[in-house]
């Protein structure tokens, strides 16, 4: 299983600030974006063989690893002068 995480600083239009996805043996089974806001099935088996519930909790945990990227990104862009200042 592998997880991949994107936040950009500045999104443009169709581009999410933060987006997850989640593979088993390569195939995405699960995605998340900011747009969207929501966690989402990419697989039939993912969308029927899930507990009530499941799709909520799986979105709050993608919540999260955005307010923890957003940080990342922040603190990479002051160590490498990038915040915008001059």
């Amino acid at each position: 299983m592998r997880y991949q995480y994107v936040m950009v600083s500045e999104p443009s239009p169709g581009v999410p600030q933060f987006m997850s996805v989640a593979f088993l043996d390569g195939i995405p089974f699960v995605r998340y974006d900011s747009e969207r806001g929501r966690a989402e099935p990419q697989t039939p088996w993912m969308e029927k063989g899930v507990e009530p519930g499941y799709w909520d909790e799986r979105t709050q945990v993608y919540e999260k690893s955005r307010h923890v990227a957003a940080t990342a990104l922040e603190i990479g862009r002051g160590l490498y002068n990038q915040s915008g200042g001059d």
